[in-house]
């Protein structure tokens, strides 16, 4: 009982820590009630800015670093990527069209390292190899993480949604794959994913995106199509970070939040998705 009652309050505390960082709420409240004037658009930045810090530290631990001196470079590294893609953020300065290009081999890059994540797994066994990876399978969703909402005060709702939706996924995944799950998904990688949770996710997913694409019709993207993109995408993530855990003989990435594991362990869907949502809006804008 204790246990579940600590999981439940950490998860809450998470919840509404996302709920108030990715919305004006927090916001409205401070100017309305004590006079305080904060940009939405900051509290989205510190909580997505703790989010990486916390995944870096708990990957970097969890890939085993030999050599303290790739462990600097790689926090380094990661600093100096999301560095640049705080600029454009602030100055929103994320022109899609004129700079599709750049975004395109950046997704490549990210693409490229869960290749060798999934077929090349042995050369993460090598400090230089583990550097170049983290970098890019950390940086590179936090930062276009950045370019999803419209950086304005107040600040629009998009990462929240996201989240809403990856908690939909994967909470209805979990309670039909318990009660109905049969068929494996991936047993050597996660023998607890069946393919009737993956369904049971899909169509939750979706069905939640049609109500958000109905209830908020301004935001950008239109959100069928974003949940659908969710709805496939977040189960791999959750494959692939498991894979890395497997990997490296690791349970949990992480004991940061009570009952829950890491914060690498939370966001990996998250981690996944953003940059497919990322390509998403690229198409959109340049075809």
């Amino acid at each position: 009982m204790k246990t579940i009652f600590v999981r439940a309050l950490s998860g809450l505390v998470y919840v509404l820590l996302i709920f108030l960082c990715t919305t004006h709420f927090l916001s409205d409240i401070l100017y309305i009630y004590f006079d305080l004037k904060i940009n939405s658009s900051y509290l989205l930045y510190a909580l997505l800015t703790l989010f990486l810090l916390g995944c870096s530290f708990e990957t970097v631990k969890l890939l085993k670093y030999s050599n303290f001196i790739y462990k600097l470079l790689t926090f380094v590294l990661i600093g100096i990527v999301y560095y640049t893609f705080s600029q454009n953020f602030f100055n929103s300065s994320f022109s899609l069209r004129l700079l599709y290009w750049r975004y395109i081999l950046i997704l490549v890059l990210f693409c490229l390292s869960i290749i060798t994540l999934f077929y090349f797994s042995d050369e993460l066994y090598t400090d230089s190899a583990k550097l170049i990876f983290t970098t890019a399978y950390l940086s590179i969703p936090f930062g276009l993480s950045l370019a999803i909402p419209r950086s304005t005060n107040p600040l629009t709702p998009e990462i929240f949604y996201v989240f809403l939706l990856l908690w939909i996924s994967d909470s209805f995944a979990y309670l039909i794959g318990s009660k109905f799950g049969k068929r494996k998904l991936a047993p050597k990688i996660s023998p607890n994913k069946s393919v009737e949770g993956l369904i049971g996710g899909i169509v939750s997913t979706i069905i939640a995106g049609l109500v958000i694409e109905y209830l908020e019709p301004g935001l950008r993207g239109n959100w069928i199509v974003i949940s659908i993109i969710i709805a496939i995408f977040a189960p791999i993530g959750d494959l692939a970070e498991s894979k890395l855990k497997r990997k490296f003989k690791v349970k949990d990435s992480g004991n940061l939040i009570p009952g829950h594991g890491g914060v690498l362990d939370r966001l990996d869907s998250f981690i996944f998705c953003i940059p497919a949502i990322f390509a998403y809006y690229l198409i959109n804008t340049i075809v």
